[in-house]
């Protein structure tokens, strides 16, 4: 991956993060309508910490001087579908392949340590996600969904 390759990359993960927090503020709200208060509280946090993550790539784009244009495309809002079903939305934003993609982009920056710092802190971020994801899915295999769907109360 060259360098280019690399910052378009850096730009969309802000994309993504930007539509990403948009959707999970949004089931946190119907998270907590439907009394799942322990997961709406879960999905907010995510959603915090993604708008974080958008912000970050946004001012480290800067930093380096990227035209208007790449900070643009870190600005767009990519959109992401809604779930009413907690586990379809669990299963939908499961994404293991996203740590090895942000290796690869990791790697690209291998002459610029803040910014490779920052996606190894990214990195670590996606794995206690994904972490947090398998779990909720265990739980919901071992004690089944409406049981899951209590305990979340």
């Amino acid at each position: 991956m060259t360098k280019d390759e690399a910052l378009k990359m850096f730009a969309q993960y802000g994309a993504g993060w930007f539509g990403n927090s948009k959707q999970h503020f949004a089931f946190s709200a119907y998270c907590r309508r439907n009394g799942w208060n322990k997961l709406a509280d879960k999905w907010k946090e995510e959603a915090e910490e993604e708008w974080e993550e958008a912000e970050e790539v946004l001012n480290r784009l800067v930093e380096l001087g990227c035209k208007p244009e790449m900070l643009q495309e870190a600005m767009k809002t990519i959109e992401f579908p809604f779930y009413e079903d907690p586990k379809q939305q669990i299963e939908s934003d499961y994404n293991p392949e996203a740590v090895q993609m942000m290796s690869v982009m990791a790697e690209a920056f291998k002459d610029d340590y803040p910014t490779q710092k920052l996606i190894y802190k990214w990195i670590d971020g996606e794995k206690e996600h994904m972490a947090w994801e398998a779990q909720y899915l265990n739980y919901i295999d071992k004690l089944g969904y409406e049981n899951f769907l209590t305990a979340m109360m």
